[in-house]
């Protein structure tokens, strides 16, 4: 399965939206997107994505830490069950601003 990435802008967050699944594979192209969105608020919709490996993982906490040292916010929403447990396994969910839903995350 092709990952389809895109993004919008709501109320000052730029929100990516992810489908498909986050591997080795795929990891690059979601990567590339990020490197190109504007702004230091960043949300990344995770509610198309039904599997993702320690690469995808990795990526997020890669984006977390790169927009916390620039004084931005890097939140994730709406984890499927399988995302959601890697989260919970690897203790990441501890410190990871995870939403239930965009809406959620975009609020503040």
């Amino acid at each position: 399965m092709d990952l389809q990435v895109r993004s919008e802008v709501r109320g000052g967050w730029t929100v990516v939206a992810v489908t498909g699944e986050l591997d080795a594979d795929t990891v690059p192209v979601l990567s590339d997107h990020l490197e190109e969105t504007p702004g230091q608020r960043v949300v990344v919709d995770l509610a198309g994505v039904p599997f993702m490996d320690t690469t995808g993982l990795s990526l997020m906490l890669d984006w977390h830490r790169r927009l916390d040292t620039a004084g931005g916010q890097f939140r994730m929403a709406s984890l499927q069950p399988a995302v959601q447990k890697l989260f919970r396994l690897t203790e990441l969910a501890e410190f990871m601003h995870i939403h239930d839903s965009v809406d959620e995350a975009t609020a503040n």
